[in-house]
């Protein structure tokens, strides 16, 4: 077999394996509110977790530039809530990484994040879904998966009008 031919091979098989691990996506995220009922202009938290599949990982929130994607959680626009200061996660585990050439802080098996949340004086009352937004990037010891961007619902029920 010719060297371009391995060279071939070898990149159908990794991008194979990638496609197939991208296409179980090896994270999954759920989010629980700390109150299920809510007034128009009050603040909540919400507590987002990932639960990770053996011998993959994601970076944290505070992962420093140069490397991996850091998870980044936000609140979409077309919302009546938005974010109400810094999402807080559980301390990561930190290590050197000689493929990126720098300390990485990851997250293996679970994850969680305390994502802070307010909700808009004019939300309309009554049950409502709130979308939290991920954009993380998961790993495993041969290979890392494209960042990817997760909208987690959250179950939320406002409560008459601001005021009220």
């Amino acid at each position: 077999m010719s060297r371009l031919s391995s060279f071939a091979a070898a990149a159908a098989f990794v991008t194979l394996g990638a496609a197939a691990a991208h296409a179980q996506d090896p994270v999954k995220w759920t989010a629980t509110p700390a109150a299920k009922t809510v007034a128009p202009g009050a603040k909540t938290t919400v507590k987002l977790n990932a639960t990770i599949e053996d011998g993959w990982h994601i970076y944290s929130v505070t992962q420093a530039p140069g490397g991996p994607f850091p998870t980044k959680i936000t609140l979409p626009k077309e919302q009546p809530f938005t974010l109400a200061g810094t999402v807080k996660g559980a301390p990561p585990e930190s290590a050197f990484d000689k493929n990126f050439g720098i300390t990485v802080e990851t997250y293996e098996n679970k994850a969680e994040f305390t994502v802070p949340v307010e909700v808009d004086k004019a939300a309309p009352a009554g049950d409502q879904t709130a979308q939290v937004a991920v954009r993380y990037q998961a790993c495993n010891a041969s290979l890392c998966l494209p960042a990817k961007t997760t909208k987690v619902p959250v179950a939320l029920n406002v409560k008459g009008k601001a005021g009220k």
